[in-house]
């Protein structure tokens, strides 16, 4: 079993807006699915620990449908219901949030594919 994880779509503070800078990344997980159709696919979005927790679960499950909404529209018609998506807020950062570096790097949104690797 092979597990790809791709944290590098990036967004700004209290954004859901995915910026130019992120194409050649969800081109690179589109070119990935196209690969390996029956992937399983997570889209997690998370962000920082600023603000009320309440508002950051939504924000992140704002930033993983529209990184959701922009890979299965790049992809047409493959099947949808490998991918999933969901929002974890600030309850699972990637880096501690004790500087705005790191804060910055939790404004993400992570994408796994996982599938069975053909010998």
């Amino acid at each position: 079993r092979v597990k790809e994880k791709y944290a590098l779509i990036l967004f700004d503070f209290n954004s859901d807006t995915i910026k130019e800078r992120n194409a050649s990344v969800v081109e690179t997980i589109v070119a990935r699915i196209r690969q390996f159709p029956t992937a399983k696919v997570s889209i997690v979005g998370h962000t920082d620990n600023i603000g009320r927790e309440e508002y950051n679960l939504q924000l992140s499950e704002r930033r993983a449908k529209a990184v959701y909404e922009q890979i299965t529209t790049a992809l047409g018609d493959t099947p949808q219901e490998t991918i999933t998506q969901m929002g974890v807020g600030p309850f699972d950062p990637l880096y501690g949030n004790g500087s705005p570096e790191n804060r910055a790097l939790n404004r993400t949104v992570t994408v796994t594919l996982e599938y069975e690797q053909k010998e």
